[in-house]
């Protein structure tokens, strides 16, 4: 089994709150015929899309993590790429060192290597300081 993460991009039609319940099940049910586990789930909500897609200038963003044997990849894309209110998606492989999901869990911050940063306000200049 190998950890992984899909985000999808629902057409903003299929964004109500049981519309998007019934996408999450279904596919969560595809993951779980296939042996695998979900192991959280965020709605990042309702975005602007950079382009255009299927004439289409908003969509409602989800991300799933869990865990997964690579056949059942396979099926659950087939399944994503059939589906109309799906305009876009992307599943990523995890490393085996990835932190547990926890939903609305900002990745970039880590409390690692936390740099404090002073900046004086006569000259601009910055000075970082590393706490350890």
């Amino acid at each position: 089994m190998r950890n992984y993460e899909s985000v999808f991009i629902v057409r903003p039609s299929a964004g109500a709150e049981a519309e998007l319940t019934a996408i999450i099940d279904k596919y969560s049910g595809v993951i779980t015929t296939h042996q695998g586990e979900i192991a959280g789930v965020d709605r990042w909500g309702l975005q602007k899309l950079a382009y255009t897609i299927n004439k289409e200038t908003q969509g409602f963003y989800l991300l799933l993590r869990y865990t997964m044997s690579p056949e059942g990849i396979k099926e659950l894309e087939r399944q994503l790429r059939i589906d109309d209110r799906i305009l876009k998606f992307l599943t990523v492989k995890l490393t085996a060192d990835e932190d547990p999901f926890t939903p609305g869990q900002d990745e970039n911050t880590s409390d690692e290597n936390v740099q404090d940063e002073d900046i004086t306000e006569e000259t601009g200049e910055v000075t970082g300081e590393e706490n350890a």
